[in-house]
């Protein structure tokens, strides 16, 4: 490290040589050689960083469900994290950064339906959204400035989304008994959640969560019992697109995922 009486000289004869020096074949990216020596250069540019939603450390959850006979059942439920840390989210605005701050992730009401029609075939659908300014910022865009037929761009902040929802529609035939040999199910879904409504464990074993946060998508899957104890399964997700448009180093741009295929096998002992 530098010391603190020649740090201002050693800064300043970097500064001049930053000007007229162009190593790297001008590049704007810091050297990091001077950063080990305590010496940094302000960045010149766009800085990418990824755009991840943070885990609930702690939530508070209530669920109210009710049938309506034997082949209609409706659900409401309430999800509040609490006790969350204060968190902070740096974006460009204009030619300076910014920065928002939330102590609040997640605020979710949810509502859901099933309809048993027979004894082998069920609908579902749940829907859903999260009511916090967190949500609503993750669910919004980067503001540019762009000349049409160049490559030229700037960052003129962030616009806040619609308050982020998200909505499942499910159709389940036939039900996998490990207890029953021959046994079999199959199923298919569409799911949408937009940025900003998913906080990860999805639990539905057919798709990883980075198929959920942002994405819409189809899942078919399903299941055979071809001996007692032992379960055979597998899911395929196809089209899986995102809702919205995510910055890359080149402004918004719309994205894919393409397919995802499980195979898995479980024996219960």
């Amino acid at each position: 490290m530098v010391s603190a009486d020649i740090a201002p000289v050693v800064n300043t004869i970097v500064s001049y040589l930053a000007k007229s020096w162009k190593p790297e074949d001008d590049s704007k990216l810091p050297l990091h050689i001077l950063e080990e020596l305590g010496i940094v250069i302000p960045q010149i540019g766009t800085v990418l960083v990824q755009d991840q939603i943070a885990p609930l450390n702690r939530a508070a959850f209530v669920q109210v469900k009710h049938q309506f006979g034997d082949t209609v059942g409706v659900q409401a439920w309430y999800l509040r994290s609490v006790d969350d840390d204060t968190h902070a989210i740096a974006y460009a605005d204009g030619d300076h950064n910014d920065a928002a701050f939330f102590d609040q992730l997640a605020n979710v009401i949810g509502l859901g339906a099933a309809w048993r029609i027979g004894d082998n075939i069920r609908f579902s659908y749940d829907w859903g959204q999260n009511r916090t300014d967190f949500g609503r910022f993750m669910n919004g865009s980067t503001l540019y400035t762009h000349e049409a037929g160049t490559s030229d761009f700037s960052i003129n902040g962030r616009a806040n989304g619609g308050t982020p929802r998200f909505w499942v529609a499910r159709v389940d035939i036939g039900k996998s008994d490990t207890d029953k040999p021959g046994s079999w199910n199959a199923f298919a879904d569409y799911k949408y959640f937009q940025h900003g409504s998913f906080f990860g464990g999805n639990g539905t074993e057919g798709v990883p969560d980075r198929y959920l946060d942002g994405i819409k998508s189809f899942t078919v899957g399903g299941g055979y019992v071809p001996a007692k104890d032992l379960l055979l399964e597998a899911f395929y997700t196809f089209d899986a697109k995102g809702i919205g448009r995510r910055d890359t180093l080149y402004g918004s741009e719309n994205f894919t995922l393409g397919d995802y295929v499980r195979v898995q096998v479980t024996h219960r002992f």
